[in-house]
């Protein structure tokens, strides 16, 4: 559940940034939204880390940007499924 947290608010930050530079390019939302995604990207990445370890699918899968975080989430579960 933490990791798919951590991954919605990594996609959903890139969404904002990438809305804010296509349209009105506010240097605040940026300011704001930039280290949240940067933050939500690494706890993503720490979290799949901390559960999978270091040379694990789900860890190559995690350092994706945007989309990598939901695709170690769906690797982790489908893990966890086979296993048992």
């Amino acid at each position: 559940m933490p990791l798919r947290l951590a991954a919605t608010v990594e996609l959903v930050s890139l969404v904002v940034l990438l809305a804010n530079l296509a349209t009105v390019h506010l240097d605040g939302v940026a300011a704001l939204v930039g280290p949240v995604h940067g933050c939500a990207y690494l706890v993503a990445v720490a979290l799949t880390v901390a559960r999978a370890g270091w040379r694990s699918r789900a860890a190559a899968l995690s350092v994706v940007p945007a989309v990598g975080g939901w695709a170690a989430a769906v690797a982790l579960e489908r893990a966890a499924g086979a296993a048992g």
